[in-house]
């Protein structure tokens, strides 16, 4: 990212270094510009640092997204488990619609796409670590006194090419897995709702389907059962979602200015 000399014009404006005179007032001095290379690298340190520190508190919560990930693994695990071990619940299954990603698909696919996500948010979290850790890495070995803009600016323009990038894949690989979850909840829902259900069209439908006797309480309790499971799993997703997209939020802002004046202090020592 290059700047002209408008745009540093406008920064030193901006940041009150520059003096403006009129004709009508002959200037007798001139003031000297209060921004140079060591303020414009202070102020990139400073916007790096506060990256650092987020990161640095952000991997407790990392911690806790990958449990996350591994319980709702397991729930999905047990989920398709049910379905393959249960006869009323699968025939039910067969003629209640599930909408998902702007279609209907049945529940097997459900659960295939659930756990496919899974497995890509698995990846893109294993990349937002490396990440991570490398720009950690790498800022650890700045020194504040003597760092130069060009290390300055590598490291800024490493977290807003790489960093970033990771951060928003694992952000909307969770929102995915979120989604489909959530499907899945409302998919219980609806399966314990027929199971309790004697109406026509009920009927007429576990007829169709050779539902010849109802559903046992251990079935019906199951299915409960994983929807509470679900609900949790998705509660606590969305949650670390949250904590995902206001830190990023925080990575943006301060990478962004680190940036801008570590590339400008590139500029001034031209």
């Amino acid at each position: 990212m290059k700047y002209s000399s408008l745009f540093l014009f406008i920064v030193l404006i901006f940041s009150g270094c520059t003096s403006i005179t009129t004709n009508t007032v002959p200037a007798t001095t001139v003031q000297k510009s209060c921004i140079n290379a060591e303020k414009l690298n202070t102020n990139g340190f400073n916007h790096l640092e506060q990256v650092s520190k987020a990161l640095r508190e952000e991997k407790q919560n990392n911690k806790s997204v990958e449990i996350s990930m591994f319980l709702l693994n397991k729930t999905v695990t047990e989920y398709s488990d049910m379905f393959k071990s249960s006869v009323q619940i699968s025939n039910v299954a067969r003629f209640i619609p599930i909408p998902y990603a702007g279609e209907v698909c049945s529940t097997t696919k459900l659960i295939s796409k659930t756990a496919l996500n899974l497995g890509h948010a698995a990846n893109a979290f294993n990349q937002y670590k490396l990440s991570s850790n490398t720009f950690l890495d790498e800022f650890d070995k700045l020194n504040r006194k003597t760092a130069t803009s060009a290390e300055i600016s590598k490291l800024a323009v490493y977290g807003d090419t790489k960093l970033l990038l990771d951060a928003r894949n694992l952000e909307l690989s969770l929102q995915e897995i979120s989604a489909s979850t959530a499907t899945m909840v409302s998919t219980m829902q609806s399966i314990s709702d027929a199971l309790e259900t004697t109406n026509g069209y009920v009927n007429n439908m576990k007829n169709y389907v050779g539902m010849n006797k109802e559903a046992s309480a251990d079935e019906k309790g199951k299915v409960v059962k994983h929807r509470t499971s679900m609900m949790t799993a998705v509660t606590q997703l969305n949650q670390k979602i949250g904590l995902l997209e206001k830190s990023g939020q925080v990575y943006r802002y301060n990478i962004a200015k680190a940036r801008v004046y570590s590339e400008l202090a590139v500029e001034l020592a031209k």
